[in-house]
């Protein structure tokens, strides 16, 4: 039978003691350096300005309101075009948003107070679709980025695509044509959005943004998905080579929809949109931001 342990309550609570003065003490060494501050530690970090040479704003969404529309690469295809674009450009800086961050007030209000800055180049660059089909089998584990209109519209061929205008003074690129779906993909061991996992794969900085749509078309032809991307702007800006002068990217992975045309300026009665965490941001709500570039 093991003898019953002693314990020295009075050597207890002196070293107890010590050991707190010593703890205070170097709280009040530490406060004093500046290396304690709970309210900095626990406090989110500054966003990254929307000024700069090359600036990114990066809106994506996996985790929508319910289930039912979640999607599965949209935080991949965030880390991806940051990685990529920091590899060859390593002074972009780029301020980012996921699910819930990306509502329609604060999407149109970051874009919009990005675009009080000069920018040589503005790029849409939208990993999302405006189809009407929101099924595809292509690959196994693919979802297509789309959200059902609540209401059925019969529609007839498209003349006016979100981010686009006659005018337009910005690049805009997309995912697919508007009779396809984007596909949100298990591609090469984790989920991605097909298409931009094919535009950064691709990338260069000796192409022109021509150069580069090609490349991003062939590679997701290559690779047996059938959605084919669409990119549209004035030549003098698709003719410049990527990301070479000040310029803003904002990058859009989550669903897209379409909706009846609200205000009868389109010829195929309908509007298409971005559907963001809270609800659609409108072609028209996109393309009055961006006369400012």
């Amino acid at each position: 039978m093991k003898p019953p342990v002693k314990i020295n309550f009075v050597s207890v609570v002196v070293n107890g003691i010590k050991l707190y003065k010593l703890v205070k003490k170097l709280i009040r060494q530490l406060r004093r350096e500046g290396k304690m501050c709970f309210k900095k530690w626990f406090s989110k970090p500054p966003e990254v300005p929307l000024t700069g040479y090359r600036v990114g704003l990066s809106s994506v969404i996996n985790n929508y309101p319910g289930t039912a529309n979640d999607l599965n690469g949209c935080h991949n295809d965030q880390i991806n075009a940051e990685t990529t674009l920091k590899k060859y450009w390593p002074d972009f800086a780029i301020r980012k948003y996921k699910d819930a961050e990306v509502t329609r007030a604060n999407f149109k209000n970051t874009l919009n107070e990005a675009l009080n800055e000069k920018w040589d180049t503005v790029i849409m660059f939208m990993d999302c679709c405006f189809s009407e089909d929101n099924t595809r089998d292509i690959h196994h584990a693919v979802r297509a980025r789309f959200v059902a209109p609540e209401h059925t519209i019969i529609r007839p061929k498209v003349v006016k695509h979100i981010a686009r205008s006659v005018d337009m003074k910005w690049i805009a690129f997309s995912a697919c044509q508007d009779y396809q779906t984007a596909a949100d993909a298990f591609i090469s061991g984790s989920y991605n959005g097909a298409f931009t996992w094919a535009a950064m794969k691709v990338l260069r900085p000796e192409m022109t943004y021509y150069d580069w749509f090609l490349a991003t078309k062939t590679l997701l032809a290559n690779s047996s998905f059938e959605q084919i991307p669409e990119m549209q702007g004035p030549d003098y800006l698709l003719n410049k080579k990527v990301f070479s002068d000040k310029t803003l990217f904002c990058q859009y992975s989550g669903h897209g929809t379409y909706t009846p045309d609200r205000n009868g300026d389109e010829a195929d009665n309908q509007d298409e949109a971005m559907y963001v965490y809270d609800g659609m941001i409108l072609d028209d709500e996109l393309s009055e931001i961006l006369t400012k570039c």
